[in-house]
This record gives structure tokens, sequence and C-alpha cells, in this order.
């Protein structure tokens, strides 16, 4: 079966959707007749068709450089090549913002069926604009509309679509590697971080609604022996909300700041050194970034929100009320008083078990076969 899939923007990949994406083709069976055709943004590094594995095909495409106009034209012209030159037997749709391109998929092919999964509501946060939230509603409409099934790795977005459309979804969590392998790449080194004697956050932006202003209030209202280390890009669409926070980090003298996006290899050799991750996110879908913590045995603090909860269990000593900087502190504060438990490794243990990539890579491939009549 030649599947398409459109909406990731890069592989390898560095941002959450992405990485989902990217799981999903690495674990679809190879040896069963499929072939994965994979639409990336073009860049100065990858400015030509690949493979990536045996069964996997990159596919670059070029887009302009603008805030709004690059996932845009990379939407567009993403979906006039897979129509009109690749043909695949189905297409798997990654971000509602593809939403008015996948009519352009049923209008020029229209038998071929079209998968669309919901990795959150973009609208929802922060760095968006007015007009841009409008125009990313309108977007998840023609998604519901355009596509032929949906899925989510949000279990509420199931009744919320069921309760205005009647295109079929079902819920597929995201997954993780039970035991990720942990390069050494120097970073930890080179940054003089200990193992074991650092907290850590990180996020692939830095909006608002990732929380990071809630964890250094925090911070500044503790005396904390051990430093914060922070990752991540501060170029987001809320530039006087970056520059204030980038700001405000370098101006902590127990913060060590690593203001880029890592590759896979360097964020998880720092996750894997960390004594606490701190994940103050005020929206989610289901987090990569959680999930990929878990993986790598590290105790994670995390808000209280429903989509944390569905990874955690209800039960888990580490939450904090969400959007509340002086409870973070208080958790903050008890943890480093008293260390993990057993349920770090229980949890471990539990996510590998109900959040498992070769599972969940089953299940796409029935839904494939499904659609496509394979």
């Amino acid at each position: 079966m030649k599947i398409a899939v459109l909406g990731s923007k890069s592989l390898p990949a560095f941002a959450g959707a992405d990485r989902v994406a990217e799981n999903i083709v690495r674990h679809l069976p190879a040896d069963d007749g499929n072939r994965c055709h994979v639409y990336v943004v073009r860049t100065p590094a990858q400015p030509r068709a690949f493979d990536y594995a045996p069964n996997v095909r990159v596919i670059p495409i070029p887009a302009l450089a603008g805030k709004h106009s690059k996932a845009t034209t990379y939407f567009f012209l993403s979906a006039l090549h897979c129509a009109l030159f690749l043909r695949p037997d189905l297409v798997h749709a990654h971000d509602s913002a593809f939403g008015p391109f996948a009519w352009i998929l049923r209008i020029l092919r229209p038998r071929m069926p079209v998968l669309g999964t919901f990795h959150g509501n973009p609208y929802e946060r922060a760095k968006w604009s007015r007009f841009a939230k409008a125009f990313l509603r309108f977007s998840e409409a023609a998604f519901v509309r355009g596509c032929h099934a949906l899925t989510t790795v949000a279990r509420a977005k199931v009744a919320e679509v069921q309760a205005r459309a009647k295109t079929p979804i079902e819920f597929i969590p995201n997954g993780v590697e039970p035991d990720p392998a942990i390069a050494r790449t120097g970073l930890a080194e080179k940054h003089g971080l200990v193992p074991g004697q650092y907290l850590m956050f990180a996020a692939g932006r830095m909006d608002p609604t990732k929380g990071l202003h809630h964890l250094l209030d925090a911070v500044a209202a503790l005396r904390l022996e051990v430093p914060l280390l922070v990752v991540g890009g501060f170029e987001g669409h809320n530039q006087d909300y970056s520059e204030k926070l980038l700001a405000r980090c370098r101006a902590n003298p127990r913060l060590v700041l690593i203001p880029r996006l890592l590759a896979q290899p360097e964020l998880f050799e720092l996750v894997a050194g960390a004594k606490l991750f701190v994940f103050p996110s005020e929206i989610e879908a289901m987090s990569m970034m959680l999930l990929e913590v878990i993986s790598c045995g590290v105790p994670v603090l995390a808000s209280d929100i429903a989509e944390n909860v569905e990874v955690v269990g209800a039960d888990y000593p580490w939450l904090f009320r969400n959007a509340d900087a002086a409870h973070l502190a208080e958790k903050l504060a008890q943890f480093l008083r008293a260390g993990p438990g057993p349920e770090i490794a229980a949890l471990r243990e539990r996510c590998a078990r109900d959040f498992n990539w070769t599972a969940i890579g089953a299940r796409y491939l029935a839904l494939y076969r499904r659609l496509a009549g394979a």
C-alpha cells in the first residue's frame, strides 16, 4: 500500500506532532508491502527527495518564509503534488490546519481516502491573533468534513467532533519507546551539567501556554540548590512575551539556558540526566514531551490538566494545580525534600504497556487497510 503523510513539516522530527507522524511510519511493518511518502518543508539540508528508511520516502516541498505563508504554501503544494503526481492509495493528514487543503485531495482524487489526525486545538494557543484563531477554527471545520475518517490523541475531542459531524473519529494515543537509546553528545558536559543534579524544562516554542513563566515564578519563591535547565526556541509568534521571558532566564544566575531546538539525541541526553523534569503546560492534547520524559525514567512534575492526568493517572502524587505558581513551588519543594518514590518506575512501566508505538502502529495499519479496502 502506498501511503502519503501530509502536514508533518520535518523528518527527522523536532516538534511533537511531527514526532508522532515519524513514529507511526517507523512502526508500520516494512515487510507488509507498505511504503510511506512523507512530505516535509524543503530546507538547504534537505533539498531533494531521499529514503529515510527502507519503507519511508521523504519528499521536500518548497514553502515561503513568512509566519503565515510558510504553512499555507507548504500545505497547498504538498496537496497538489500528492494528488497529481504521487497518487497514493491513502493519505494520512496531520494537523487540523490542513483542513482546506484536504478538499484539494477530495476534488482532484475523489476516490482516495483521507485520514486526518488531531494533535490538539491550535486556536487555543495564545500565540495566534484573533484573525488567525478564526481561520484555524474554519480550517478545523473543513478538516472534519474533508476527511473520510479521523483520529485524535486527545480523548475529549471524540465527543466534541461527534456532536457536530458524522465523520467517524477514534481516540488513538501517542506512544513511547519502552527503553529509548540515550546517546552521549557532550552537550550536558559542555554546559557544566552534572547528571542527577539539575532540574529541567523544555518546549519547542515558548508559547505562554507552555507555562515557563509559572515555573520561573515558582523558582523565584524558592532558594534552589540545583540549577534549572531551560531548553527551547524563543523566536515564537508572541515576540513580546518571548523577549521578556528570555530576559528573565538570562537574569537568573542559577539558570542554564539553551535557547534553540535540539535534535532528539541531544534532548534525550539532557532529559535522562535531569533530577526532575517540570511540565507546567496549560494546554496540551497528549504531549510527546511528557511521554518521552517518562520513557527515559525521569521523574516529572506536571500540571493537572486532563490530558496530563490521562497519561500519569489521577493518583500520581507529582501533579500541581494548573497555572498556579504557588502550588507549583510547594510541590517542587516537597519533591526536593522527599525525592521520587516507587511511583516513578511504576509509571514508566505502565506507559510502556499502555502507550506502545508498536501496538499503535498496528492500530493505524488496520485503519489504513479498512479505509483503502486493502
